[in-house]
């Protein structure tokens, strides 16, 4: 698929334009992804343990040798917790600072209770910006489980039940654009942004400022990026494309710059 400059979208927000668009523009049917259950093993081959297996708010989160109890059964979400014996991985106080200890707790649907797991094994609380992390790089049992700075160190690498796959798209790139080129969201455009036009035929419509996780299948490199754009592709079951990246996104994920190459494979998952 060819990529070719196009008029800024803010032009295309009319709802007749829309209308319109919904009648002609066919869909893309795909299976959503299926919530996960098991344990989450990390640094020395121990796994993430709900010490003395109670679900009592605040309950420290820890490594510990894996035992197959239900204190080491960690459901990954669709709505992005992570949860045991019915309860959230929690970062305590709300904190993003690192440092800052895990815990168990009611789930509240709060942004210290969000959770990305990336295709290099980490586990992201998105609202600190910060990894799961088991305190002083230890190994041993009772080591408390706490976020910091992603580091790419071993204390911070875990092997979590794999959901099943999110929505699998192809995802192209913008290419050159005219300076001061608005997106629909009536920002400027930067084209080295994590940013990402999806297409109007998608429904529901993505709201503007909405998080997506995106990962380049063939590589397993994968980024979040903020939707700020509307783009007039169409989105078919022959051509499944979902996405237009920034050229820096798309570079980023391992995509060539190149208006022949096409496109990249990609799944991309809400975060909101």
């Amino acid at each position: 698929m060819t990529t070719r400059p196009r008029l800024p979208r803010i032009a295309l927000r009319g709802a007749p334009v829309l209308a319109l668009l919904a009648l002609l523009i066919g869909l893309v049917t795909a299976a959503p992804a299926v919530a996960a259950t098991g344990a989450i093993t990390g640094l020395a081959g121990k796994c993430l343990d709900v010490a003395g297996a109670a679900s009592a708010d605040g309950t420290p989160v820890q490594l510990y040798d894996c035992n197959g109890t239900a204190a080491q059964q960690w459901t990954v979400g669709t709505d992005n917790t992570v949860r045991a014996l019915g309860k959230c991985l929690d970062v305590t106080g709300s904190s993003t600072a690192d440092g800052a200890k895990v815990q168990l707790w009611t789930c509240t649907g709060g942004a210290n209770q969000r959770w990305t797991v990336t295709a290099a094994n980490d586990i992201v609380n998105p609202a600190a910006n910060k990894c799961l992390d088991v305190s002083d790089n230890s190994s041993a049992n009772g080591a408390r489980i706490q976020i910091w700075t992603c580091t790419g160190g071993a204390n911070q690498k875990w092997n979590a039940p794999a959901q099943q796959s999110g929505e699998q798209c192809w995802a192209t790139h913008y290419g050159p654009q005219p300076a001061g080129a608005l997106t629909a969201s009536g920002e400027v455009f930067d084209n080295n942004a994590d940013t990402a036009a999806t297409s109007l035929s998608r429904q529901p419509q993505l709201p503007f400022g909405t998080r997506v996780q995106v990962t380049n299948v063939a590589n397993g490199r994968s980024l979040t990026v903020r939707i700020n754009d509307r783009g007039t592709f169409a989105q078919t079951p022959q051509e499944p494309k979902c996405l237009d990246l920034t050229d820096g996104a798309f570079s980023r994920l391992g995509g060539v710059l190149d208006p022949d190459a096409g496109h990249i494979v990609v799944t991309q998952t809400v975060l909101g």
